[in-house]
């Protein structure tokens, strides 16, 4: 891969974006704008009308026989409908539903569900007009004042709508906004990203369709967090050994996204397809193939050699044709293929991926671990044939020569371990390093050293 081809890619991606924001077609999501403009105005007028009807009253009747209406409608467009309020606007499925701003309709809505602590929802079905009815009084009834999202959920799930999720309150960095969570907690972001990577593992192994929205947020929050959050050598307890494991994935390709100057959008896409590459793992096509004296065994994950297939045809299950839902299946497809397939080049996010999936492989997974210079020279080794050049030496350069996570030593004496990534050629190999174990009485364990700015030896420890 030249470097033209690699520019081509990056033009490729950004315009796709530009002329597709957050991955819509064009004619779907006129479509999803009308129907979506409607059901929200009737949503919010039957929410309003608890305040002053109950909802045994007759009045009550054409309101949520329209709504239900509406509702089959986007779910005929859609399949599922994930409904989400952020900012005073309000998207449907990653299309923004435009609504006359001189009403604030969408601020409005917002904040009725915002009494709930409900930022957004997602209809996994249609709903009959009884079931509907219990939607508007649950929302339309005082929310509970410690825990409302939990105790409403409970009264949704009692009056048997358990096809519907409530989502958290979302915040969302559109274009090139500046960041505002650049203090936020990096250890906080990585555990709710962790539980979201098993919600949405659990929730396609229900056979529910893909929603990247609540994925995104989760992207763009650790994207906000940038290089001083020290991301990668960050431990977390939330969220499974598999959501771990994909949300290193998601950084690393972050960082070699960031080395490549992708756009600000293509990142996020990047991040998401990151976030679902391993998806094929949550279905059950049978983990076994068929033998010669013995069938495929039906129930449980798909083996490795099939989890790339199986994760596509999950994510194509999202309705309607658009670029950034391809991108996706095709990082999930082709994250395990060499660089010299016989195919052909795998795509450019598969290609990023599967350089982070051999790192991990070697510094975490085992079954024996090397340390990460030791993994970064194995990637190095293998370009051409199993990886692509330019990704491989992206990601040196994102890491630096001390790579988050390596254990070395300060002057032969001081123990440590690298936390956070190099900043640019004036720090990579210069990194910060908290200290773990020391001898001296000028340096306490746990202080973190900026070995630019410490004159000192920096070595690897054995």
């Amino acid at each position: 891969m030249t470097l033209v081809d690699l520019e081509a890619s990056q033009h490729q991606l950004g315009t796709a974006v530009d002329r597709a924001r957050m991955g819509e077609d064009r004619d779907l999501a006129a479509r999803v704008r009308d129907t979506g403009e409607r059901f929200v105005r009737q949503l919010f007028g039957a929410l309003r009308l608890t305040r002053i009807h109950d909802l045994r009253n007759a009045v009550f009747d054409k309101p949520v026989q329209e709504l239900c209406a509406s509702l089959g409608e986007l779910e005929q467009l859609l399949g599922a409908i994930h409904l989400v309020t952020v900012e005073g606007q309000v998207y449907i499925n990653d299309v923004r539903v435009r609504l006359d701003e001189r009403l604030d309709t969408a601020a409005q809505l917002g904040r009725e569900l915002g009494r709930h602590d409900v930022g957004g929802m997602s209809f996994h079905g249609a709903l009959p007009i009884p079931a509907m009815k219990s939607l508007v009084d649950a929302f339309g009834s005082e929310p509970n004042e410690q825990q409302p999202r939990s105790v409403l959920r409970n009264r949704l799930q009692d009056a048997g709508l358990t096809s519907i999720d409530l989502l958290g309150a979302y915040r969302f960095r559109v274009g090139d906004e500046p960041s505002t969570v650049s203090q936020a907690d990096a250890k906080k972001v990585r555990e709710r990203a962790a539980s979201l990577v098993d919600a949405t593992v659990d929730s396609l192994g229900a056979d529910r369709m893909p929603n990247p929205l609540p994925v995104r947020r989760a992207v763009t929050e650790l994207l906000e967090m940038g290089s001083e959050a020290d991301l990668l050598s960050t431990k977390s307890r939330g969220g499974s050994a598999f959501a771990q494991h994909t949300l290193r994935i998601s950084m690393l390709s972050l960082v070699i996204g960031k080395q490549l100057r992708l756009a600000q959008a293509t990142l996020q896409d990047l991040g998401v397809a990151a976030m679902f590459h391993d998806v094929g793992y949550s279905t059950r096509e049978g983990a076994t193939p068929a033998t010669a004296d013995e069938p495929a065994h039906p129930g449980y994950p798909p083996p490795y050699e099939r989890h790339g297939e199986a994760g596509a045809r999950v994510l194509l299950r999202q309705r309607g044709f658009h670029e950034a839902k391809i991108l996706r299946a095709l990082a999930a497809l082709h994250h395990t293929r060499r660089y010299d397939h016989p195919a052909g080049r795998p795509a450019l996010f598969a290609r990023i991926i599967a350089v982070c999936e051999a790192y991990d492989a070697m510094t975490v997974l085992g079954p024996r671990t090397v340390s990460p210079p030791e993994a970064l020279a194995s990637l190095q080794a293998e370009v051409g044939t199993f990886f692509d050049p330019i990704i491989v030496q992206a990601l040196v350069n994102g890491l630096g020569r001390y790579p988050p996570g390596t254990q070395v030593l300060i002057n032969h004496a001081i123990h440590g371990v690298v936390v956070g990534l190099p900043t640019g050629q004036e720090d990579w190999d210069k990194p910060r390093v908290r200290v773990t174990q020391s001898n001296s009485d000028m340096v306490e364990a746990e202080a973190v050293l900026d070995m630019s700015s410490f004159p000192s030896t920096l070595s690897v420890a054995e």
